[in-house]
């Protein structure tokens, strides 16, 4: 009778097993889920909270890139660790300045063999001028030699939890066998972001190098445009610029909004689209690490609609996106989905985004049978041209044609929820409801089985 009931309690303990392992696996998924983001032109990105590493949108955030000269976000953390005299000095060697490529990223002017700077003014000159010969010459002074210090680098990576990447240089010139991914990055420059000394040198617009024993001094701008302010970002404050043949166009940003900081990184972008990528997932990453945005799901919603008015044509769901063309008042096309306020239209084979409140699935050529409809639309149709016309605003993306206009889409990044969203959200809390029932039945159960078994236990001993 005793090994009986061992036996059912071995069963009620196998489903509580099986219960949990079901409760993970659907908690992982809809995570998973939860890390959608919007389509850019980056191959690969990743945004994280500054302060937990918590992912909140990504796209191939585990894919290896080659990194180019955000690279030397990793170089100045293990520099900075080593706790230097930020006075002490430097001298640049022969290896150091010629081992450089020829369309290597430099001092304004390169640095001359044998010129002497502070370790202070080789960070400043590698961080915002993206000088090569200063990753040399930080890693040579660090480590002998740059060979040496690519083990530091891994060292520290792996330290931080960027475990899928392999460095090989200080600088971040091609090799092939020097590469990572978009969430390593983010790890990277989070861990550098904890260093004060860091912080300060990636936020700095601005930075003087006074004259050296070779050199006038020399002026440097931070290469990051969202840092030095020549492109306008809400809330960014620090970044690091990266560009090569095979990486494409890289960026680490970070930014504060509301009191949250979150990092982003592009990868495997284009010389068009690098900066309007960052726009466009820091605009996604705060509205859903707000909670006041749900995962990118587009719905699919096949059918001809026509424009209301002179729209512009976006490569992407965003009001940075590059502007791509322009829709006719009147002219109809095809909407395959919609997400938000925007709709997915296709052009001659092509996808591009227009805001939905240019568009109408009625042909305005044709009347509206339906006089309640007819006057509902009416009436649609003048509060929209109202509003058109109160918020008419000329981006810095497009190309200055005024006439265009188009309403701000920050409404729809802030409210729009969709149902396939909800849909998933819902069937997973009704599934967590279900297992728990089940844990709890079981729990049950099993005290009761004990309780007997304890009982019989007393019994038999009388």
């Amino acid at each position: 009778m005793i090994k009986r009931k061992h036996k059912i309690l071995n069963i009620f303990l196998s489903v509580c097993i099986c219960m949990a392992s079901i409760l993970a696996y659907s908690t992982n998924s809809f995570a998973k889920e939860d890390l959608n983001g919007p389509d850019v032109s980056a191959e690969g990105y990743c945004v994280i909270d500054a302060d937990t590493g918590e992912v909140i949108i990504q796209k191939n955030m585990n894919e290896r890139f080659h990194p180019a000269s955000i690279t030397k976000a990793l170089t100045a953390l293990v520099v900075l660790e080593e706790d230097y005299n930020m006075n002490d000095t430097i001298t640049f060697s022969e290896e150091a300045i010629n081992s450089l490529t020829a369309d290597s990223s430099t001092l304004p002017p390169i640095a001359q063999i044998g010129e002497q700077m502070s370790v202070k003014d080789v960070l400043y000159g590698m961080m915002l001028s993206s000088a090569n010969e200063c990753s040399n010459a930080l890693a040579e002074y660090t480590a002998g030699s740059v060979k040496e210090f690519a083990k530091l680098m891994n060292e520290k990576a792996k330290e931080v939890g960027a475990i899928n990447s392999n460095f090989v240089n200080a600088h971040g010139l091609d090799d092939e066998n020097h590469y990572t991914t978009p969430y390593d990055m983010a790890m990277i420059f989070k861990a550098g972001l904890e260093n004060k000394v860091f912080k300060k040198i990636v936020s700095t617009a601005n930075y003087t190098i006074g004259q050296t024993n070779k050199t006038a001094a020399r002026n440097l701008q931070m290469g990051h445009k969202m840092v030095n302010g020549s492109y306008e970002c809400e809330g960014v404050f620090a970044g690091k610029t990266g560009r090569t043949v095979l990486a494409g166009r890289t960026l680490l940003t970070a930014a504060t909004r509301d009191g949250r900081t979150l990092i982003s990184v592009i990868m495997k972008s284009n010389d068009d689209e690098f900066y309007n990528d960052t726009s466009i997932i820091l605009e996604y990453g705060f509205g859903i690490a707000s909670g006041k945005m749900e995962p990118v799901v587009w719905k699919e919603q096949k059918e001809t609609v026509w424009a209301t008015g002179n729209v512009k044509i976006r490569e992407f769901p965003s009001i940075y996106a590059l502007e791509k063309g322009i829709l006719q008042k009147g002219s109809s096309v095809e909407r395959i989905a919609t997400y938000g306020d925007w709709s997915k239209i296709e052009v001659s084979g092509t996808i591009y985004y227009v805001c939905n409140d240019y568009l109408t699935n009625h042909d305005p050529s044709k009347p509206i049978e339906d006089t309640e409809e007819a006057t509902t639309k009416a009436e649609s149709m003048a509060t929209e041209e109202t509003t058109i016309e109160v918020t008419t605003k000329s981006y810095k993306n497009g190309d200055g044609n005024n006439d265009v206009v188009e309403q701000s889409a920050s409404n729809s990044l802030e409210e729009s929820y969709t149902s396939d969203a909800l849909d998933t959200f819902n069937s997973n809390v009704v599934l967590l409801i279900i297992v728990l029932v089940i844990v709890i039945v079981c729990i049950i159960l099993i005290l009761i089985v004990l309780q007997k078994n304890k009982h019989n236990n007393r019994r038999n001993r009388f």
